[in-house]
């Protein structure tokens, strides 16, 4: 074997047997242990995609706003006289139904809240928060329009107006609006 070739194999087989120490056993340098393979979980199976969810309205928090249309009753807020409240919608993704808990309105604390098929947002609640519809109701429709949700609602409950109890009415524009 010539000189030079000589050299280039005593110095190929320290790399040679190097590289072979790495692709066996790791870049540790020693044996590592074998782990038995872990058996498979059973596959589950997929959810069938909800065909009745809805995409427009996710659970989270929002600022609702009502601004008085028109009232019927002396005790209505003027014309033009915004409320505004900070909301929390809550429910499963993609629900038709939830809840949404008004966190600075003692009139109106707690809404039922569904999303139609075609994408109508409605809220309904009763005055106070409570069960009782005769102390009085609100109701709106929305609908998307582009980052915020817009609409109408009327809120009807009783009063004393020059001594009688009267039926009153107060139309409101409606915006509830995702906080980021």
């Amino acid at each position: 074997m010539p000189a030079r070739l000589s050299i280039l194999v005593r110095l190929l087989s320290p790399l040679a047997c190097a590289a072979l120490s790495v692709a066996l056993y790791g870049s540790e340098g020693g044996a590592q242990p074998k782990v038995a393979p872990q058996p498979k979980a059973a596959p589950q199976p997929k959810a069938a995609a909800d065909p009745d969810a809805q995409t427009v309205l996710p659970p989270g928090l929002y600022l609702f706003q009502t601004r008085t249309r028109e009232g019927n009753c002396p005790d209505a807020s003027r014309t033009g006289y915004v409320t505004s409240a900070v909301a929390t919608l809550d429910g499963v993704p993609g629900a038709r139904a939830m809840t949404m808990q008004l966190l600075n309105s003692k009139y109106w604390p707690t809404w039922n809240m569904s999303v139609t098929a075609d994408d109508v947002i409605i809220g309904t609640a009763n005055r106070n928060g409570g069960t009782d519809a005769s102390l009085g109701t609100s109701r709106f429709e929305l609908r998307a329009k582009k980052d915020r949700f817009q609409g109408v609602g009327a809120r009807t409950y009783s009063a004393v107006v020059d001594g009688k109890k009267t039926e009153c009415v107060l139309h409101y524009d409606a915006l509830l609006k995702p906080l980021d």
